[in-house]
């Protein structure tokens, strides 16, 4: 039989298809999906939009339930509770999530209603399919380094005192919200790297802070937008893991502009989780006429447990926030060294410093298809040999970053050993190369073989 879940406070309805226990939702979708209800407005049934993309045989936990039907030709699941026709139908505006298992099935849906719809006020007839959230125990309890991909190793196994507070803090938004510049604000030294152009965050990456009474792992995500390749896709799928993952979760937004459909698409995500959630509205130091009115506009994409103005450039509001965010983590213990600033390996960082020289030099369409692979570190007496290879898609991108005479890039790497030498506090010597490996951002094969591995930090 299936089953269904509902959070109130997410205002969330969870359709089962199978038991879900922790570690067995390996990847997640979205669809378009209908409500189905009788004549008096109660649900009675479901219908999930799926696409070409989703195989019959990812779809047999669901068709093992006589409640469950699936017509190919339009790619329609179709979720009915009651021999009856529906008397109408409810298409829902925010998409629903799917939840797939490690072989690929797919093991339950979840939706959430706009809150003129009243969904609480429409299961009555659901009522013998309900279970409690209770039962979802497992997954809660799961530990925490295994839902953050955390090596237990690096945790201490005794508190500082009994009143510490531990936790991951996810930094979220759309690219160019300043996520990376109040990272490193927070953590008073530059650990991720930033650049006015969008989608300059690749990976999450996490930072720490350690203080007498708390640790705070910030996770910096990268921007939530629309992909137009196998990069932004995987992109984005890393910033939206990270959401239900953290203890407390950040929004972070550009006060200076009012909030579009990813801020609205980026809200209904957060909303789905039972964390506590702030909304950080950054650049309150830049002067707007409209900015009372953006503020009213992102206040309603809550609800927020705490909204605060902050100035991430100019170190505005910082000491606030953070406090705020320590109230809300939960007692632990030390989860990684107190001496340790972020997860990011050196060879990671001189990479990255790299690829934010690269940003900062180059225009048009040259910085979005760089990656860059350290190919040779090697740690002498005096100062540490480093070759990097810079990896474009076409000839013409080459020549960019070339220049004429070797001048750009001589630039880039002039420009990349200062920051190198200044996080290593060693002198560094640095070689670079410039080859093509075409449409890299689309190929799956390179993905890989260039870091962007799901599940790797």
């Amino acid at each position: 039989m299936v089953t269904i879940s509902f959070d109130p406070a997410a205002g969330t309805l969870y359709w089962y298809f199978t038991e879900l226990i922790a570690g067995s939702t390996d990847s997640e979708g979205e669809c378009a999906s209908t409500l189905l209800v009788d004549l008096d407005g109660q649900i009675i049934g479901v219908e999930l939009e799926l696409d070409e993309s989703i195989a019959p045989d990812d779809l047999t936990l669901a068709l093992e339930h006589p409640e469950v039907s699936y017509d190919r030709r339009n790619y329609l699941l179709s979720v009915r509770l009651f021999a009856e026709e529906p008397a109408g139908a409810q298409p829902l505006h925010e998409p629903a999530i799917l939840d797939f298992d490690h072989d690929g099935r797919l093991q339950g849906c979840e939706l959430v209603a706009a809150a003129e719809f009243g969904l609480a006020d429409r299961l009555v007839r659901l009522a013998p399919f309900m279970i409690a959230l209770e039962d979802e125990a497992a997954i809660e309890t799961a530990p925490r380094d295994q839902l953050l991909d955390q090596p237990p190793e690096a945790a201490s196994a005794v508190a500082p005192s009994s009143s510490f507070r531990s936790g991951f803090v996810a930094l979220v938004g759309r690219p160019n919200v300043g996520k990376s510049t109040l990272l490193n604000a927070l953590l008073g030294q530059k650990v991720a790297i930033v650049s006015p152009k969008p989608q300059t965050t690749r990976m999450p990456l996490r930072g720490i802070l350690t203080r007498p009474d708390a640790q705070i792992i910030f996770v910096d995500t990268p921007g939530i937008h629309d992909p137009r390749t196998k990069l932004g896709t995987f992109m984005v799928e890393q910033a939206r893991r990270a959401i239900p993952d953290a203890d407390v979760i950040c929004l972070v937004v550009d006060l200076t502009r009012p909030p579009g459909r990813l801020d609205e698409r980026i809200a209904g995500l957060i909303r789905r989780v039972r964390s506590p959630r702030l909304l950080v509205l950054n650049k309150v130091d830049m002067r707007t006429s409209d900015g009372q009115a953006n503020v009213d506009a992102y206040r309603a994409l809550g609800p927020w447990d705490m909204e605060l103005a902050i100035s991430a450039l100019h170190h505005q509001g910082l000491e606030t926030l953070l406090d705020e965010i320590v109230q809300r983590l939960p007692l632990g213990t030390l989860l990684y060294p107190d001496d340790q600033l972020t997860d990011q390996s050196a060879r990671e960082h001189v990479a990255e410093l790299v690829r934010e020289q690269v940003l900062r030099y180059t225009e048009q369409e040259v910085p979005h298809g760089v990656a860059v692979e350290i190919e040779e570190w090697e740690e002498k007496e005096r100062a540490i040999y480093i070759r990097a290879t810079i990896y474009v898609e076409k000839d013409s991108q080459k020549g960019i970053l070339i220049g004429a005479g070797g001048t750009m890039l001589k630039r880039i790497g002039s420009a990349a050993r200062h920051s190198a030498e200044a996080v290593l506090g060693r002198t560094v010597y640095l070689e670079l190369w410039v080859k093509v490996r075409q449409n890299w951002r689309d190929d799956p094969s390179s993905l890989y073989w260039l870091g962007y591995r799901a599940g790797e930090r």
